[in-house]
């Protein structure tokens, strides 16, 4: 075989190989949004359903479970006739019990209080409690 045979098929092969790559490369499934693609946030999982024809008809009601507090402080079942909050204390992570006579919060092991939106009323606690989302769907309220 000529040294030119030999360099023409070395470089027919080459050439093939290299358009069939090009080719496998650009038949792949891929969707161009126009920019660099963020990160992506997944849905919060819900924590706590409430029945709200069964329970929260009250202004003040409150369900305490699942480490969440849920109390209606308005009429209405819009989402901001709701507070949630973990019931956990900020102060050194001991439960949180709500009163509803009084409307607000309070931790029996250290004193802590806290208003009906979470802030702190007196210490030790220097930060408020830990609020939740609140979601209404139909007659469920989800806690996320």
């Amino acid at each position: 075989m000529e040294r030119k045979d030999f360099l023409g098929k070395i470089g027919g092969s080459i050439a093939f190989t290299c358009v069939a790559c090009m080719m496998a490369a650009c038949s792949k499934d891929e969707t161009t949004t126009g920019g660099t693609p963020g990160p992506i946030t997944p849905t919060p999982a819900v924590i706590l359903a409430v029945n709200l024809s069964t329970q929260l008809l009250l202004v003040n009601d409150f369900v305490s479970d699942k480490g969440v507090i849920v109390v209606r402080t308005a009429a209405g079942n819009a989402a901001a006739s709701f507070s949630a909050f973990s019931n956990v204390c900020p102060h050194q992570n001991n439960p949180v019990t709500f009163n509803k006579t009084t409307g607000s919060f309070s931790c029996a092991t250290h004193g802590s209080a806290f208003s009906i939106t979470g802030a702190v009323t007196k210490g030790p606690a220097t930060t408020g409690m830990g609020k939740l989302t609140v979601e209404i769907s139909g007659t469920t309220l989800n806690v996320k």
